[in-house]
């Protein structure tokens, strides 16, 4: 029981971490669900823009993070849809 209740205030303390502007690698993993590993493999290729300012500590822009999620966004069936009538008027004229 006190494990669980410990466990559920360091997810509290990581989310209310994400209201920074700056998060360290845990927060960032906290905030997109993303694991240590994959973060540094996001890191090492480039995929994601970070900081190392003292060599070793990563730290990542909130906002940039932010933009990197919404990347490859997906279109809904209304979007799809209007794609679609658009196309179909298009090719009737």
């Amino acid at each position: 029981m006190l494990d669980r209740i410990l466990q559920e205030l360091k997810e509290i303390k990581l989310l209310l971490g994400s209201q920074k502007k700056i998060w360290t690698l845990d927060e960032f993993c906290a905030y997109t669900g993303i694991s240590k590993l994959y973060a540094y493999h996001l890191t090492s290729t480039n995929k994601i823009k970070c900081s190392r300012p003292f060599g070793k500590k990563i730290f990542f822009n909130s906002d940039e993070v932010i933009e990197f999620l919404k990347q490859n966004a997906v279109d809904g069936e209304k979007e799809i849809k209007g794609k679609i009538n658009r196309y179909l008027l298009n090719k009737v004229v």
